[in-house]
């Protein structure tokens, strides 16, 4: 197949080709389904679940890093399915998506605490993940962190897909209604900035507009966490009580608290869902 414009030729996949990937797909869900099921991955579990030898299985995946990162990235872009699906009755509303977005993922995180542990708590996947705050805002392609293994970028990609979630809706949210006001703590200053490695990288939006997209986030991922992971008293956890007030924070964050009940609405239609 040769693409438009392009002196490009694109050769099908050969069966065998198929066929290697069939069974390096079954690999990843046989890691996955072992998670859940035991809390651990380990390459002679998932050899021997699959009647496969240890050397056999080496022949698709490098090691246990490799395994690691690629049921991670099969793990973010499921989560970003069920976001979307989450946001989809709130289409042309960025705000009630955000909302719904980020209700469904806290909803999927407790129902799916190993998953969530090693995609957004493992070092080994983190090491993957690189801080690409324009590519969460803006979209287009992102890069592993300097130093990451090539088998990370699989990973990476899929990371910055599920960040594109959040920061298109919330980009286009502004593009509404304008940028939220200044906080009462300023973004870190440029220096401060460039060695955290996402200074300049959305140059569309303003450094104070980007600092609210982080505020938020924290906000949502600190108290998902401690929710997950039984940091918190699970009465709290089961009432919802705690959750709410984080919506009612980030929306505060990113200016939206002229709708706080609306969007407390939002809330309680995914919660029941």
């Amino acid at each position: 197949m040769t693409t438009q414009g392009e002196n490009v030729t694109v050769k099908p996949p050969t069966r065998r080709d198929q066929q290697r990937q069939a069974t390096l797909d079954e690999i990843v869900r046989t890691a996955r389904t072992l998670l859940v099921e035991t809390h651990d991955i380990s390459l002679r579990a998932v050899a021997q679940t699959m009647g496969m030898t240890a050397p056999a299985l080496y022949r698709y995946v490098s090691n246990l890093e490799d395994l690691t990162l690629r049921v991670a990235a099969q793990v973010y872009d499921d989560l970003l399915a069920t976001l979307e699906d989450a946001a989809a009755p709130y289409e042309g509303d960025p705000a009630a998506q955000v909302v719904a977005g980020s209700t469904a993922f806290r909803q999927w995180s407790l129902r799916h605490r190993q998953e969530f542990g090693l995609t957004f708590a493992n070092p080994i996947t983190s090491s993957a993940k690189s801080v690409d705050l324009g590519a969460d805002l803006l979209g287009g392609h992102v890069e592993p962190p300097p130093g990451a293994p090539p088998i990370g970028a699989e990973c990476t990609a899929a990371a910055h897909r599920f960040g594109s979630f959040f920061g298109r809706l919330v980009v286009a949210l502004w593009d509404v209604q304008g940028y939220p006001e200044t906080g009462q703590v300023p973004a870190p200053s440029d220096g401060g900035l460039s060695a955290s490695r996402w200074a300049g990288l959305a140059p569309e939006v303003p450094t104070e507009a980007s600092w609210s997209f982080v505020r938020a986030w924290a906000r949502l991922y600190g108290t998902t966490a401690l929710e997950v992971f039984g940091h918190i008293d699970s009465d709290i956890v089961t009432s919802g009580a705690l959750f709410r007030d984080t919506m009612n924070d980030c929306g505060e964050v990113l200016g939206l608290q002229h709708r706080r009940a609306e969007l407390q609405r939002v809330v309680t239609e995914v919660l029941a869902t």
